[in-house]
């Protein structure tokens, strides 16, 4: 039911929202086992398109459970989900994004690299949650990060001068941590394409 597309009745997809909640957060919670990869792809895919954040934001906490290969074909639509977000339902809105986030950096995904700093905007609601978040996510990059280091030192900079300077303390704290050990770092991880 999930894998359907809105219907005329229902544009907005609020059954698919309330069956996502469902499925994702409390039948599949503690595993996917048993569960149908193909069907159970069929229905992340369409979940994902869903204008709702909360709705999409169920979806996010089953990627941990799958193998990269069971992924890999749903990668494109996760990082389509992590670059536009959910018209509606903005709250909530960057769950699925940094699940999506956290799982290109955990399999090392080249197109995860940028997505980890752009996320972070900082005059974005949510600031304090999100961006702890993404540095977590960039740090599984380590060295492989080495070329975004000029624009990690613009949003250090950032971090110390701008209005928020003061709330984003801990942050940059953290920020300046993961800086040292991407400079450092002169075993790289080897990156893979998201195609």
């Amino acid at each position: 039911m999930i894998a359907k597309s809105p219907t005329a009745a229902d544009p907005r997809g609020m059954e698919q929202r309330f069956l996502s909640a469902l499925v994702f957060q409390q039948m599949l919670k503690k595993s996917i086992e048993g569960v149908d990869r193909d069907l159970l792809g069929k229905a992340i895919l369409a979940g994902l398109k869903n204008q709702d954040g909360r709705a999409r934001g169920a979806i996010g906490s089953v990627y941990v459970k799958f193998s990269y290969e069971e992924i890999k074909p749903l990668l494109p639509a996760i990082y389509e989900a992590i670059v536009t977000p959910a018209p509606s339902g903005i709250m909530f809105a960057d769950g699925v994004r940094l699940s999506g986030l956290d799982l290109l950096a955990k399999n090392h995904i080249k197109e995860g690299l940028p997505l980890c700093l752009s996320l972070m905007d900082l005059d974005r609601w949510g600031a304090g949650r999100r961006i702890p978040q993404c540095i977590d996510s960039l740090a599984r990059y380590g060295g492989a990060a080495k070329p975004l280091l000029p624009q990690l030192r613009q949003i250090e900079k950032d971090f110390m001068t701008g209005p928020r300077a003061k709330t984003l303390q801990p942050h940059l704290t953290k920020l300046q941590a993961v800086m040292k050990d991407i400079e450092t770092d002169n075993a790289p991880v080897g990156l893979l394409n998201l195609k």
